[in-house]
């Protein structure tokens, strides 16, 4: 088996049909425990994707984490201006 990166974003165990065929147990207890796709291939092509299935939200990949904390990083970089606002007007219009 080997992993590669597939679609730029999952990374994703590949193995060979007859492989798969010969050791499906072991490949489905695999992507159940790890949580990452298998591509069985068919003539050196991807042709499959086995995917495991969640009860619950599933893990981020490692490029997801990366994005979302690219993402945070960039909104903290976001300067806003403090709101002006006096106390005492807020309350008097509250109790209009």
């Amino acid at each position: 088996m080997q992993t590669i990166l597939v679609m730029e974003v999952y990374l994703s165990t590949l193995i060979s049909l007859s492989d798969a065929k010969a050791r499906l147990s072991e490949v489905v207890r695999s992507v159940r425990t790890r949580g990452e796709d298998a591509v069985i291939t068919v003539d050196g092509e991807p042709a499959v994707r086995l995917v495991p299935v969640h009860s619950g939200p599933r893990p981020l990949t490692p490029a997801e984490a990366a994005g979302f904390r690219a993402l945070l990083d960039g909104l903290t970089r976001i300067v806003r201006p403090a709101p002006e606002f006096d106390a005492v007007e807020l309350v008097s219009e509250g109790r209009k």
